[in-house]
């Protein structure tokens, strides 16, 4: 246990440093976050809400929306780069399964890259905060960041990083905006393709928002009935909890079993060389 630990926390802590120097990274987020923010302060949809804490549940989804692709564009390498010929052999002399080092990847790139997000869900709460001279707006933002934005980073992080081990990163960045911006905001009332938006399996988590954190106006809140669109409410929001951890864990087991493959191919490889 201590083992894996320490590889753990030295992953997370080298991949930190690196993500840090990463001119992707800010380039995508910042002003994907930035653009979120602004939206949030001026969009009628959050304006119009009367009640302050509503307001920042809803200020939540739209920097949900718009900064958490963001990281599924900066970190859709991260663990391509790791399976460099002569790299992945390197790795795996080192103590520790690879699991753990992909774990620790994920982790210590993923920190760094929700930092600013989160920082400005926080902010929002703050202000909206300050203006009411209420703590609640502020606890929303907490409780938002949490359940929220946290979730949707994991999966689309998850997504990206196995679409950037399955073909070239640039495409996998363009997919990923693509498949974020399906699963969120297409809705089969408005164009005719089938799509989790406003259901249970959307990991945008309105189904959080409307319950926990008194957002209104969006898909979730709409009520189209049926097993995967039910009413929001406690419930339905720890099922779409629940829904999209798991598929954050599905995705980064599948991206594990590439990395795995991959690296058994290269050995079968030089052993017949041999």
């Amino acid at each position: 246990m201590s083992t894996t630990w320490s590889v753990l926390r030295g992953s997370a802590w080298y991949e930190a440093r690196m993500a840090t120097r990463g001119r992707v990274l800010w380039l995508s987020l910042l002003p994907l976050t930035a653009l979120a923010v602004v939206l949030a302060l001026s969009s009628p949809a959050v304006l119009g809400i009367a009640d302050p804490a509503g307001r920042v549940g809803t200020a939540v989804l739209v920097v949900t929306t718009f900064a958490v692709v963001g990281l599924g564009v900066a970190l859709a390498g991260r663990l391509s780069q790791h399976t460099r010929p002569g790299l992945t052999d390197l790795l795996d002399t080192t103590p520790g399964s690879r699991t753990t080092r992909m774990s620790g990847v994920l982790a210590g790139a993923l920190a760094v890259a929700l930092a600013p997000v989160l920082a400005a869900v926080v902010l929002l709460g703050t202000v909206v905060a300050i203006q009411v001279g209420q703590l609640r707006p502020l606890v929303v933002a907490v409780v938002g960041a949490i359940t929220v934005v946290l979730p949707a980073a994991l999966v689309i992080t998850a997504f990206a990083c196995l679409l950037g081990l399955l073909m070239p990163v640039a495409v996998a960045r363009v997919l990923v905006v693509a498949a974020w911006f399906w699963a969120t905001q297409l809705s089969p009332s408005i164009v005719p393709v089938p799509s989790p938006t406003g259901t249970i399996l959307s990991p945008l988590g309105g189904y959080q928002a409307v319950a926990w954190l008194g957002a209104r106006g969006i898909w979730a809140d709409r009520g189209r009935g049926g097993v995967l669109s039910p009413d929001a409410n406690t419930g339905s929001a720890l099922l779409n909890l629940v829904a999209v951890l798991a598929c954050a864990v599905l995705f980064f087991l599948a991206a594990r079993l590439v990395v795995g493959r991959r690296a058994s191919g290269r050995s079968t490889t030089e052993g017949v060389r041999q």
